[in-house]
């Protein structure tokens, strides 16, 4: 069989690469699309993943025009010349508007709340559509909701054990700052963290900690020694380690409650993912991005940091474990599934 993928986050890389390989195994034809977008092509190197570069979208909306037209472009020409069997993505427009051209079964994967884009492509191009059973603005005719999170599908026990070694990058006491560029659309009108706020945060905090920082951004140049390197697959590595993972990343706070890391989320930002891991099962604690808010979340890091609770932190997934599961193992099964529907195997 042929499968096309789109890619246009770095997680669209985790989220798909176990699948990837499983199918890469079975002797599957493989294509793959992806954005230029922060690590996204490092990582697919990094995993030996061949693809298609679509190139950078820019902020600007000359450039958003541009990368438009470029993906729809190249994913039509491949689609018209390949034909695929089934086309995959994690919410990209692009890919459900052109395999919906073509007839092309579509399968997509959001978690994602408040991405306008996202409800206009259900409505037009009718994608199949999965979200994790916490999403919470499903539309029940077209959404169909799966028992686990994306990020599942590739740190669920089953698939990630860390690397103890990157300790000696790292050490041993130390905690993480992730600070994201807050340009997708489904970050229009939503501050990020400024540069002065950065600063406070890295100041109050290294007084407690070893303090490193992994930014999408540049950092103003007296942070910059503050930044992780580190293969850019590994991070998750680190993650693991730390002792709580703080910024306005949904989907690194998700990362590190998979592994059992409390994180701390400062967004204005509400995702039902984060929602549940905070509500339900207490790994991610929720903070708005506004001073009095970011001063407790402070103090939270700081609590978390002076008490030595990372077993129960390690308990808490361990019972979030038992309600999720494997995701790449949920995504193998809706493309099994769909081979049948039309009549083919995987």
């Amino acid at each position: 069989m042929k499968f096309l993928f789109d890619i246009g986050h770095p997680a669209d890389v985790h989220y798909f690469r176990n699948t990837i390989s499983y199918l890469r195994e079975r002797g599957h034809e493989l294509i793959l699309f992806a954005r230029d977008k922060d690590v996204t092509l490092d990582l697919l190197n990094a995993y030996n993943i061949d693809y298609i570069s679509k190139g950078k979208g820019g902020k600007g909306i000359f450039d958003r025009i541009s990368y438009t037209a470029r993906s729809l472009k190249l994913l039509h020409e491949s689609i018209s010349v390949n034909k695929p069997d089934i086309c995959i993505s994690h919410a990209s427009p692009y890919l459900a508007c052109i395999a919906r051209l073509h007839s092309v079964p579509n399968i997509m994967f959001n978690d994602t709340e408040g991405a306008f884009l996202f409800k206009s492509v259900l409505k037009l191009w009718r994608p199949e559509v999965y979200s994790p059973d916490s999403y919470s603005e499903v539309d029940e005719k077209r959404q169909k909701l799966v028992p686990s999170y994306m990020e599942l599908a590739y740190l669920h026990p089953e698939l990630f054990t860390p690397d103890e070694s990157i300790k000696k990058i790292t050490g041993k006491n130390y905690i993480l700052l992730r600070f994201v560029a807050n340009n997708a659309t489904h970050d229009i009108g939503q501050p990020g963290i400024s540069d002065q706020i950065k600063r406070e945060i890295v100041d109050k905090l290294r007084e407690h900690v070893t303090v490193w920082i992994s930014s999408e951004d540049k950092l103003p140049k007296e942070l910059e020694k503050y930044r992780i390197d580190v293969p850019v697959h590994k991070i998750h590595d680190v993650i693991a380690f730390a002792k709580v993972v703080i910024g306005g990343s949904g989907t690194m706070s998700s990362e590190a409650a998979m592994l059992g890391v409390p994180a701390i989320f400062i967004s204005d930002s509400r995702l039902g993912y984060l929602n549940e891991l905070s509500d339900k099962y207490e790994l991610v604690f929720k903070y708005r991005n506004r001073t009095e808010e970011r001063i407790k979340a402070i103090q939270k890091a700081i609590e978390i940091i002076q008490t030595d609770s990372s077993s129960h932190f390690l308990e808490l997934r361990d019972s979030m474990l038992l309600d999720k599961k494997n995701m790449t193992q949920i995504i193998i099964g809706i493309l099994k599934q769909k081979a049948r529907d039309i009549g083919k195997k995987i």
